[in-house]
C-alpha cells in the first residue's frame, strides 16, 4: 500500500499479496468447516472476493468480465444476502453480532451493486478500474488486520466487546481507502 503505484515493485508485490491473500481465505473457508466458525467463513469469503475483484479489475479497464469476475459477483451476491439475512436472526435474538454480519453484508452487497455497473458499461468514473483495485486491495487488507485481530482478542487484556474487534479495521481502513480513490478521481 505505502509503494508507488504502477511500479515494478507494486504489482510484484501485489501479486504476492493476492496469491497470499487467496490462500488464506481458501484456508480460512476449509478451517471453518473443520471447525465450524461462520465468522471465519465470513472472512474468508471477503478475502477471496476483495483480493480476487482487485486484481480482476486492473485487468477489465479494457476488456469484458470473464466467466471469473461473474463467479466472484454472483458468489458475493449470494453470500452478501446470506449475511444480511443472518444479521437480522441473530440481531433479534439480541446477539449484538449480528450488526457485524449486517455491516459485512452491506459492504458485500454495495460492492456487487458496483461489479453490475462496471459490467454494463455504467461505471461513474473513467479510470473505475483503477479505483475499484484500491479499494479491494485495501479491503482486502482489511479482512487480514480484522482475522488476526479477532483470533488474537483472547491474549489483549482489555475488556472489549467482540464486535469492536470485527469493526474497528473497517472503521480504520475505510477513510484511507476513500482517501487514496479521491486523490484518483
Amino acid at each position: 500500500m505505502i509503494l508507488p503505484k504502477g511500479g515494478k515493485r507494486h504489482q510484484k508485490i501485489g501479486r504476492v499479496f493476492v496469491a497470499g491473500m487467496t490462500l488464506t481465505g481458501g484456508s480460512a473457508l476449509f478451517m471453518a468447516q473443520i471447525k465450524p466458525n461462520p465468522f471465519l467463513f465470513i472472512i474468508g469469503v471477503f478475502t477471496i472476493y476483495l483480493v480476487g475483484t482487485a486484481d480482476r479489475y486492473i485487468k477489465l479497464t479494457q476488456n469484458k468480465p470473464l466467466l471469473i469476475d461473474w463467479v466472484y459477483t454472483l458468489g458475493m451476491f449470494v453470500f452478501g444476502s446470506i449475511f444480511i439475512i443472518w444479521g437480522v436472526i441473530t440481531l433479534t435474538k439480541s446477539d449484538g453480532m449480528g450488526a457485524v454480519m449486517l455491516v459485512f453484508g452491506s459492504i458485500g452487497l454495495y460492492s456487487v451493486y458496483q461489479d453490475f455497473n462496471n459490467y454494463k458499461g455504467e461505471a461513474k468514473h473513467r479510470n473505475y478500474g483503477l479505483l475499484t483495485h484500491i479499494g479491494r486491495m485495501v479491503g482486502g487488507f482489511t479482512a487480514t488486520v480484522t482475522a488476526v485481530l479477532v483470533v488474537n482478542a483472547q491474549y489483549i487484556p482489555l475488556n472489549i466487546p467482540a464486535a469492536l474487534y470485527w469493526l474497528a479495521p473497517t472503521l480504520i481502513f475505510t477513510p484511507l481507502s476513500i482517501y487514496w480513490i479521491k486523490k484518483r478521481k
